[in-house]
């Protein structure tokens, strides 16, 4: 049975050397919310997403219709 940590093992062990923000998408990918998102898809890509986020944002562009 293996142990799920080295008794002898003063620090704990990385893959990489790097920080951790290496592993992590490059911006805009992590710079804008959802909602963000959502107001820049067109309404047949919007139609295609699930979810309260979605309806709030078709909602919201009916009500931006009627004014």
């Amino acid at each position: 049975m293996t142990k799920p940590y080295q008794e002898d093992q003063d620090e704990p062990f990385f893959i990489t050397d790097g920080p951790p923000s290496n592993d992590l998408p490059i911006p805009p990918h992590r710079t804008m919310n959802l909602p963000q998102i959502l107001a820049g898809l067109t309404d047949d890509e919007l139609a295609r997403w699930p979810g309260d986020l979605a309806d709030t944002e078709s909602e919201r562009r009916r009500k931006a219709e009627r004014e």
